[in-house]
């Protein structure tokens, strides 16, 4: 009997297998996605490694809910985890890794006050990458490793610092990594340690002797807090460093008046740098001091970095180039005396002292000729008072260039010994409020600060790549592909041979199309590397160019350099490796270039989507991870041959526990016959006999998703595998625009990629729903007045009205809206006063009578992209004609909800709004009765 029993149980396995589709991965035991589950999917952040890449650390961060440190060691696989661990650090050999722990989500949540949360307790964990061993260091700030890879040192806490005998400043340890052994130095405002070699520099306070002889003569007047104990002139400050190898400590400066800042270190540790300002001072802003210490020097010196009319700034970003020659600093306009305003009357007849009212008024004003106009001042108004004007600092020499006199300007700081680019937008701020963003480029000499005009109005995104001998800037402009030489200032026309183009052939914005890049140069810069939109070009030294992938056009293939060496050079001396993506198909992979056999060889390829990651400093090693729907991009170890690729994370395990799905690709026409693609995705155990509801999500593009992993988040997008488990199919169509009109465009594209898959027989034709935020908001606004194809539509904060949208501020940026429709997203390209008909045309507002379809409308009513009064006008529009209209208005939300309580609400009334509609399930209380005016504290 038994036996009889285990033989119709097999027979009910092998049917039951024989229902599910050939292309299901998935078991009848998986359980559809709940919201709990999708908070606790997880991602890799923060990745660090070591140079060879036997060490590789990173934090999974899930949705909601405690993060991970993990460690992994590549060769063997083996992997540490640290519980809530983040902003990992790995030692230069590679050692020993060490985490920031933060305290509980449970603790930061139950903290319900400023005082509560400022008691959790955060670590640093030191993580033994042999042993796995780990050591915890409580009340941290922040930890770094030496540059020997021989010390630990952390930063503990302010508060934990002071209530453990560090008034005047933070506890710093350091940890010998061999022996263990700690040394604890007190009273620490800042540190910094070397790239490489044994140097350590911290900040560090005392009591001076005379302010300690006061205390004992005065103790009620000595009896101050610890706060105004900082600001006593009494304490020293000290800049001390401290070399671990030998013990070695020599103070560089020390002052009762100055505040020392910007620890710099050279990458080469053989020179530093730092800032030291006056504590005090009656200016808007503190002059600072550049201070410089040489290997060898007990001591260091002040550097004479003078500029007219200008002081050297706190706010500048100051670093060493890599081949630590060169010390970028920045400069600002001598700051003006603080004023002290008080608007109290001094008598009666001070109380109609109209410059004493006056002092109080709260005015902007709005010129027609301002550059920016005013709430685009306000935007970057702390930027602006932070912008400085570059310099370069030649610590060998002492001397310092000044690269530029506008801190508004903005130059590369880069590590190109001669030369470096400078964009000045300026001249064209006044015309972004219509035209966008545009700029003149320069070629700035590095030593002599000389600058030369390279080209005028390139658009923002066009920045000139360098030469690496610092002599050519390379850039298009009018669709040209051009080299400049600054021997002679000129510029010439290269690569006509190829006849092909540089720039992207398939723009559909009213403005100049973006160009597709430069790869890279060859060291010597007789030559560099360029991009069609599918092949690499070299253009050599007579401008002539030369197909280097030659079948990328031919076969839909494109090829780019997956990474070049410093200073943007090449090496084809040696195998390149490529990336490369086919635009039909969506396939990707990793291919090899020998430039001298003329051999392009494939490496790996598939129906994956492939990223480059990092390789080993041998270049022998690559990191990069491997995705498709299914497959979540883990990190993934191979030789450069991608031969015997190893996975080495597993940070999902959990998936395999849920109803998932398959992506397919999926071609139409659109009725203006222009082919299209989409990405059609099944759920697991789909059922080819029967019709689906659809979820459908757009933008504009999405077909290059079929072999991408969908991001596991609770947010204002749907999420996929949530929806595939509620029984849906879920599709993601293209749409082609075209100038003028991109509401019909929409239509256009759209309808008939519903029509081709209620023919392919997966749409149920009564069933499909749309969803769409931001542009695809508008759009599936604006096209269910042409088609009543869905039987409901999302529209997240859409623009709903293009008179009133496009003299619209987008309050984030400050900028006006015009440019958007003009020459950008929106696609009208002409202004509204010189063509004001497609701005009629396109608007949903002025087409609501036509619209029959259920709407849902979502807005944040502090949305900084969209102004939210769109979303009204809609609403209002809708609800005019008794159209079935509900708008979920978050309070103090911005364009993407950011309250995680939101997100979770609109997640699941838009999950209730389909299912109503799409699966006639019962209607929800909020859609059929609404909700009374909420009042929130």
């Amino acid at each position: 009997m038994k036996q009889l029993t285990t033989y119709f149980a097999l027979l009910v396995l092998v049917f039951s297998m024989l229902q599910l589709p050939a292309a299901s991965a998935q078991t009848a035991e998986t359980r559809p996605l709940e919201l709990t589950d999708i908070m606790q999917f997880r991602e890799i952040d923060q990745r660090q490694q070591s140079e060879n890449l036997e060490t590789i650390a990173f934090s999974a961060n899930p949705d909601y809910g405690d993060r991970e440190g993990v460690v992994v060691r590549s060769q063997d696989g083996e992997t540490f985890s640290v519980p809530r661990g983040h902003a990992p650090k790995v030692s230069s050999d590679g050692a020993f890794v060490v985490f920031m722990q933060e305290p509980p989500l449970l603790d930061r949540e139950q903290a319900s006050s400023r005082d509560e949360r400022a008691k959790l307790v955060s670590n640093a964990v030191l993580v033994n990458v042999s042993t796995g061993e780990q050591q915890n260091f409580s009340h941290a700030g922040s930890a770094a490793f030496s540059g020997d890879g021989n010390y630990l040192l952390v930063l503990h806490e302010k508060e934990f610092s002071k209530e453990n005998g560090s008034p005047e400043g933070q506890i710093l340890t350091l940890i010998s990594l061999s022996s263990g052994e700690q040394t604890q130095i007190n009273n620490i405002s800042d540190y910094a340690v070397a790239e490489k070699g044994s140097r350590v520099v911290w900040v560090e306070h005392t009591k001076h002797e005379e302010a300690v002889q006061d205390e004992a003569a005065d103790s009620e007047t000595a009896n101050s807090d610890n706060e105004s104990a900082k600001q006593d002139p009494k304490v020293e400050a000290a800049v001390v460093m401290f070399n671990t190898a030998n013990n070695q400590r020599n103070v560089l400066d020390r002052s009762t008046e100055l505040k020392y800042s910007k620890l710099t270190f050279a990458p080469n540790a053989e020179f530093f740098a730092f800032l030291s300002g006056e504590r005090e001072t009656k200016l808007t802003e503190t002059p600072q001091t550049l201070w410089l210490w040489q290997q060898g020097q007990a001591s260091a010196r002040a550097a004479d970095v003078a500029r007219n009319g200008m002081i050297l700034s706190e706010h500048s970003a100051m670093r060493f180039s890599d081949d630590s020659q060169r010390l970028f600093i920045g400069h600002r306009p001598n700051p003006e005396e603080k004023q002290e305003t008080d608007l109290k009357p001094k008598s009666a007849e001070d109380l109609y002292n109209l410059d004493r009212l006056l002092g109080d008024r709260r005015l902007q004003v709005w010129h027609g000729d301002d550059g920016m106009i005013q709430p685009q001042q306000r935007q970057n108004y702390n930027r602006m008072l932070r912008a400085t004007a570059a310099a370069v600092f030649y610590p060998a020499a002492g001397t310092m260039v000044a690269l530029s006199n506008e801190p508004l300007e903005s130059i590369s700081l880069n590590d190109h010994p001669f030369a470096a680019l400078a964009w000045n937008s300026e001249p064209y701020q006044r015309e972004v409020t219509w035209n966008g963003f545009h700029h003149d480029l320069y070629w700035v000499n590095l030593t002599t600060g000389e600058r030369k005009l390279v080209a005028e109005k390139l658009r923002s995104s066009e920045r000139g790549s360098l030469s690496p001998n610092g002599r050519y800037v390379v850039f298009v402009q009018d669709n040209e592909l051009k080299r400049f030489d600054s021997e002679n200032g000129r510029s010439e026309v290269v690569g006509e041979n190829a006849n092909v183009s540089w720039v992207n052939e398939e723009n559909d914005v009213p403005a100049e199309p973006r160009s597709y890049g430069v790869a890279g140069w060859a060291a010597d810069s007789s030559a560099f590397w360029v991009y069609d939109r599918f092949d690499i070009w070299q253009i050599a030294a007579n401008g002539n160019a030369t197909n280097l992938t030659q079948v990328g056009r031919d076969n839909d293939r494109q090829f780019r350099v997956a990474y070049t060496d410093d200073h943007n050079v090449i090496n084809a001396a040696e195998p390149v490796l490529l990336r490369a993506y086919h635009e039909r198909l969506k396939t990707s992979g990793f291919y090899q270039l020998d430039v001298a056999a003329g051999e392009l060889t494939t490496l790996i390829e598939g129906e994956k989507t492939y990223s480059f990651l990092a390789h080993s400093e041998d270049k022998q090693q690559v990191l990069f991870t491997e995705q498709d729907f299914r497959q979540f991009p883990d990190l993934m170890i191979a030789g450069r041959d991608f031969a015997a690729a190893k996975q080495l994370t597993n940070v999902n395990p959990q998936q395999s526990e849920f109803v998932w799905g398959n992506a397919e690709l999926v071609e139409w026409e659109s009725t203006r016959g222009e082919p299209l693609q989409g990405v059609l995705i099944k759920p697991d155990n789909y059922d080819a006999n029967k019709r689906y509801p659809v979820m459908v999500y757009f933008y504009e593009k999405f077909s290059q998703r079929l072999y991408q992993w969908n991001q596991m988040k609770v947010n204002h997008r749907p999420n996929f595998p949530y929806f595939l488990g509620q029984d849906y199919v879920v599709f993601l169509p293209d749409v082609h625009f075209r100038h003028g009109a991109p509401g019909p465009s929409a239509t256009e594209s759209l309808v008939p990629a519903m029509e081709k898959i209620i023919e392919m027989g997966v749409a149920d034709p009564d069933a499909i729903g749309l969803h769409g935020h931001s542009w695809s908001g508008y759009q599936a606004a604006f096209l269910v007045a042409e088609t009543d194809i869905f039987a409901a539509v999302v529209s997240g904060a859409p623009v709903s009205n293009m008179t009133s949208a496009y003299s619209g501020i987008r309050w984030g940026s400050g900028l006006a809206r015009q440019f958007q429709y003009e020459t950008g997203q929106s696609r009208i390209g002409d202004s509204m006063y010189d063509n004001l008909e497609p701005y009629l045309k396109n608007s949903p507002v002025f087409v609501a009578d036509k619209i029959n379809t259920p709407m849902l409308i979502q807005f944040g009513d502090k949305d900084e992209a969209v102004p939210w009064e769109q979303g009204i006008e809609y609403y209002l529009a809708l609800r005019r004609l008794d159209k079935p209209v509900v708008m979920l208005q978050y309070e103090g939300e911005p364009h993407h909800l950011q309250r995680y309580a939101n997100k979770i609400d609109y997640t699941l009334k838009m999950l209730e709004f389909f299912d109503y509609y799409l699966k006639g399930e019962e209607a929800p209380e909020w859609w059929v009765e609404g909700l009374e005016y909420q009042h929130y504290e």
